[in-house]
C-alpha cells in the first residue's frame, strides 16, 4: 500500500478559480478592502464555504503587515490578581479579533525594557505596562516607535502615556480611615518591597496622611510580597508587647500569611485582633473569617486597556486616562475596637 499523504488545503489560487476571480480580487476581499463590491464579496465568501477555505493568519499578517497582537508586560504570573487581569485582556482581545502575548520582568524596570522591544520584534502592534515608574529609555524609545502603549495599575501616567486603573494614594487613605472609623488607634501594615514598586509607596503614602491629626499610632513593616512574608511579619508584630488592636495588609497575599499566623498562635480575629487586606482576590470572601477587603475592579481594567488599544489601533481613537473606583467590602476579620 503506497504512502498515504494529508489532502492540501484549497488556497487562494483555488478560490479564484472556483469563483472566477483573480487572485488580486481574492485578497483585496480577504483584507475587507472597502474598494470591493458587496456582490463581488458575497459571491467569495460563498465559494469560501463551498470548498472549504480558511485564510492562512501568517499569510494575512504578511500581506497586511498587521499581526493584530497586544503585548502585556506585568512584574510577574505568580500573584492571581496578574491572572484575573490578563483573563480579562484576553477575552476582550479575542471579541475583537486580537491576540496576546505576555512577558514577566521580576519587578526589574530595566527587564522591562528588553521585554518591550522583545515584544515589538515579535510583531505586538501595542504594549500594557503595569505602573507608572519606567526606565527613562523605555519612554524614549516608546517615543520614537510611535508604537500604542497604556500604564495600567495607576490613575496618572509619566510622559506623555495614558493610564487605566485606580487611585493607589486613595486606597491607602480609605482603607485606614475606615479602620479608624471602628476606633482602632494602634495599626500596623504590612507592604511588600517598595523600592521597585511605585503603587505601593502610592499607598503607603495614603496611609500616612489618613493618620494625621487623627492621634493615631501607625506602624510599617516592609516583607516579601507573598504568603510566608505575610506570616514573617505577624510574628514581629505579635511578638511585640503593645501589640496594635489592626493589622493593614496593602495585598490579600499578605492577609492570608497573617491569619495563619493568628491561628497558629490562637489569636482570634476580629475578637482580638482586626485584620484587613487589598484586592479582593477569589478566596478572600471564602477564608476563615471571611476578610474584609478594598475590592480593586482588576478585570475592568483589563478590559478598558484592551478595548482602549483595539479602538486607537482599529479606529486612531485617543487613548484616554480612565481612573476607576475602589470600594471597602465589610467581612467578619474587622470588628469595632473594645478596649482591652
Amino acid at each position: 500500500m503506497g504512502k498515504r499523504y494529508p489532502e492540501k488545503k484549497p488556497g487562494v489560487r483555488t478560490l479564484a478559480k472556483a469563483t472566477g476571480l483573480s487572485v488580486a480580487t481574492i485578497s483585496r476581499v480577504l483584507n475587507k478592502s472597502q474598494s470591493v463590491t458587496g456582490e463581488t464579496r458575497d459571491r467569495v465568501l460563498k465559494a469560501m464555504q463551498e470548498i472549504g477555505y480558511t485564510p492562512n493568519a501568517s499569510a494575512r499578517a504578511l500581506a497586511t503587515k498587521r499581526t493584530r497582537t497586544i503585548g502585556a508586560v506585568v512584574p510577574t504570573l505568580a500573584h492571581s490578581i496578574f491572572a484575573r487581569f490578563l483573563n480579562a485582556v484576553e477575552q476582550e482581545l479575542a471579541l475583537n479579533g486580537y491576540g496576546l502575548v505576555i512577558a514577566t520582568t521580576g519587578h526589574d524596570l530595566q527587564v522591562e525594557e528588553q521585554r518591550a522591544r522583545e515584544l515589538l520584534d515579535l510583531g505586538a502592534e501595542g504594549l500594557i505596562f503595569s505602573g507608572a515608574d519606567h526606565t527613562d529609555g523605555l519612554f524614549k524609545w516608546l517615543k520614537t516607535t510611535g508604537i500604542p502603549a497604556v500604564c495600567t495599575s495607576v490613575s496618572q501616567g509619566r510622559a506623555g502615556l495614558p493610564a487605566i486603573g485606580y487611585n493607589n494614594t486613595n486606597i491607602g487613605l480609605t482603607s485606614v480611615r475606615y479602620l479608624l472609623s471602628l476606633g482602632h488607634r494602634h495599626i500596623s501594615v504590612i507592604h511588600g518591597p517598595k523600592d521597585t514598586n511605585d503603587r505601593t509607596r502610592m499607598r503607603l503614602a495614603g496611609v500616612q496622611s489618613a493618620g494625621i491629626g487623627k492621634d493615631a499610632k501607625i506602624e510599617f513593616f516592609e516583607t516579601s510580597l507573598d504568603v510566608e512574608g505575610g506570616s514573617r511579619a505577624a510574628q514581629d508584630i505579635l511578638k511585640t508587647r503593645a501589640q496594635p488592636s489592626a493589622i493593614f495588609c496593602l495585598s490579600d497575599i499578605l492577609a492570608l500569611g497573617v491569619l495563619f499566623e493568628a491561628g497558629r498562635q490562637n489569636i482570634a480575629i476580629p475578637e482580638q485582633l482586626s485584620l484587613m487586606g487589598c484586592d479582593d482576590l477569589d478566596w478572600s470572601a471564602h477564608s476563615a473569617p471571611p476578610l474584609t477587603t478594598l475590592k480593586l475592579p482588576t478585570a475592568r481594567m483589563g478590559q478598558e486597556a484592551a478595548r482602549s488599544l483595539v479602538d486607537f489601533l482599529e479606529h486612531a481613537r485617543t487613548i484616554k486616562t480612565i481612573e476607576l473606583g475602589a470600594s471597602v467590602l465589610e467581612r467578619q476579620s474587622t470588628a469595632h475596637f473594645r478596649k482591652k
